[in-house]
């Protein structure tokens, strides 16, 4: 592990002195924990080492790397390469501005490894050739987590047999069993049964609010890419969902700072500080970031449990996202990002890469998942993701479904993010807050 560390160390302090001389450009979203960031760096060392190439390597936040990316291209400097979560977001306007390179080719047959809906994410139209490309390079995938202090819980006098399988009665159990009972066991009125953000500015908010929509048979896209949300049923669900959402807050389930959690890292520190019993998050950062210095809390006091049935009874979608690196076409060093990705391939450094950095993310290809590591039935977390993935449809993407790019700007824009504020903060009605959001999404569609 120190070696790995002194690695990055060397890989930041070198970043500035070689970027003059650089081959390859390389930012990198900064990790939750420091494994993420160590796994990189060792990645880029051994790149270099392998091509005899110097390589310029920049960490920015999850926040600001999207905006450093726009700024860059404006410029016409941006990197050679760059991956991270949230520039997901805007990856279908630059492929359909011909910003990005086609990775069709340097892919190869390398495509057949991943799963088939993770290489279709990335299947983008390019508005100047008026053809559909690879426009990224998927680095890994997401499902949606439920993640639960055993400990607390059994404090409570419950166990996780206990737990509901109906979506109201599931609810219910945290809301009014659990957090007034691990309240008087702990004698802590500052616990929580449930963490889940109420924010107009965090990703995290719109993320689980698509879950609950899924829940809720609300989708206003249909699977063939048609807008439905004049639908009155589909009206009616939305109103359900951002309800059934907002109904945590206004029951006095979720920390009253939630409708302030600004940052994706809120609700992991609320779970951390044992403040919550329940959080819910599209990642494994929550229990991975308590491996190392808090291992008995990760494998014995912490569970990943899985989602209730839906309000009709029946299992849901499950929301999730693929991540993708994208190559620029205005990077100074096309084929040399070209050669990275190719590396990340054929070395097996991606493999390498979503194991060594904590596994945040799971890969996207299935034989990778169907490996000891990940069905490591000792592993409390790790296993419990890896067949939610396997046993639950993963909830389809707008994007996709429609090829409208402008979908990302709803996601770039938290539409519904500041519908679920705009209840919890505000006090306005959910019919309210979702048509003042539907009146938001047909104007950002018609743009």
């Amino acid at each position: 592990m120190l070696s790995r560390m002194l690695v990055l160390a060397a890989a930041l302090v070198m970043a500035p002195l070689a970027a003059k001389a650089a081959d390859l450009v390389v930012w990198w979203e900064k990790g939750f924990y420091a494994e993420e960031d160590e796994a990189v760096a060792e990645i880029i060392a051994a790149f270099k080492q392998g091509s005899g190439r110097e390589v310029e390597l920049a960490f920015y936040s999850q926040a600001e790397l999207p905006g450093k990316i726009v700024a860059a291209l404006e410029a016409g400097q941006p990197p050679d390469f760059a991956f991270g979560t949230r520039i997901s977001f805007y990856v279908s306007k630059w492929a359909l501005d011909n910003r990005l390179v086609d990775l069709t080719d340097t892919v190869g047959h390398f495509s057949d490894l991943f799963d088939p809906d993770a290489v279709a994410w990335w299947v983008l139209l390019n508005q100047k050739t008026g053809q559909r490309a690879l426009y990224a390079l998927p680095m890994g995938r997401t499902t949606n987590h439920i993640h639960v202090w055993k400990s607390l819980l059994e404090q409570a006098g419950f166990t996780l047999d206990d737990i509901p399988k109906e979506w109201d009665a599931f609810w219910s159990f945290w809301c009014d069993q659990v957090q007034p009972a691990v309240r008087r066991a702990t004698g802590r009125e500052d616990i929580w049964g449930v963490g889940l953000n109420m924010s107009g500015e965090a990703p995290d908010t719109q993320n689980q609010f698509f879950q609950f929509l899924s829940a809720h048979d609300a989708q206003y896209v249909t699977q063939d890419g048609r807008l439905s949300i004049d639908d009155p049923r589909v009206r009616r669900s939305l109103i359900e969902a951002i309800g059934a959402y907002t109904a945590v807050y206004r029951n006095g389930c979720t920390p009253p700072s939630s409708i302030d959690w600004d940052s994706n890292l809120d609700n992991n520190k609320q779970f951390h500080a044992r403040a919550v019993v329940i959080v819910l998050n599209d990642t494994l950062s929550i229990p991975n970031a308590l491996k190392r210095e808090r291992s008995e809390d990760y494998y014995k006091n912490t569970a990943t449990i899985e989602w209730p049935l839906g309000p009709n009874g029946e299992a849901f979608p499950i929301f999730g996202d693929v991540w993708g690196a994208v190559v620029f076409k205005d990077g100074r060093h096309v084929d040399a990002a070209k050669e990275l990705v190719r590396f990340l391939l054929a070395e097996g450094w991606l493999a390498h890469y979503l194991e060594f950095a904590g596994e945040r993310f799971m890969p996207p290809m299935q034989k990778l998942r169907e490996g000891p590591l990940w069905l490591d039935p000792s592993d409390p977390h790790r296993m419990a993701a890896v067949m939610q993935i396997a046993t639950r449809p993963t909830q389809y993407e707008y994007i996709v479904v429609s090829g409208d790019w402008r979908y990302d700007l709803l996601w770039q824009e938290l539409v519904w993010a500041k519908a679920i504020h705009r209840v919890a903060a505000d006090g306005v009605s959910p019919a309210q807050a979702v048509d003042e959001a539907i009146a938001r999404i047909k104007e950002i569609l018609s743009e």
